[in-house]
Parts: C-alpha cells; sequence; structure tokens
C-alpha cells in the first residue's frame, strides 16, 4: 500500500502531500521537499530526520 507524508501533521503550515510507494521513497522525497521549500535540511539533524519519518502513514 503507498505511503504518504504531509507537512501539515507535523505543525508547518504547508499544503504539500508527498506519496510513494514505499517509505523510504516519501523519505527522499520529504527531505527534497523540506529543503527546497522550507529551507530545512533534514539530514543535518538526526532528531528531525526521524520526526519526520514518523509522519509517514498508509495512504488511506
Amino acid at each position: 500500500m503507498a505511503k504518504t507524508f504531509e507537512c501539515s501533521h507535523g505543525g508547518v503550515v504547508c499544503g504539500a502531500k508527498i506519496e510513494g510507494e514505499t517509505e523510504e521513497e516519501v523519505l527522499a522525497k520529504a527531505i527534497e521537499h523540506a529543503k527546497k521549500v522550507h529551507g530545512v535540511d533534514l539530514t543535518q539533524s538526526q532528531t528531525l530526520a526521524r520526526y519526520a519519518q514518523s509522519l509517514i502513514h498508509e495512504k488511506r
């Protein structure tokens, strides 16, 4: 089943919905989005990366 990530679930005012087939794919897209749109490099902080990963859920 597909996975999804939404910035708004992390308290960020952003309407982005990122989808992918695997958690790894969604996380990679979320990392790219965070850097490009929000100016945040999730790879610089394991805490932020783990938090982002915890927000990935099964697509409904």
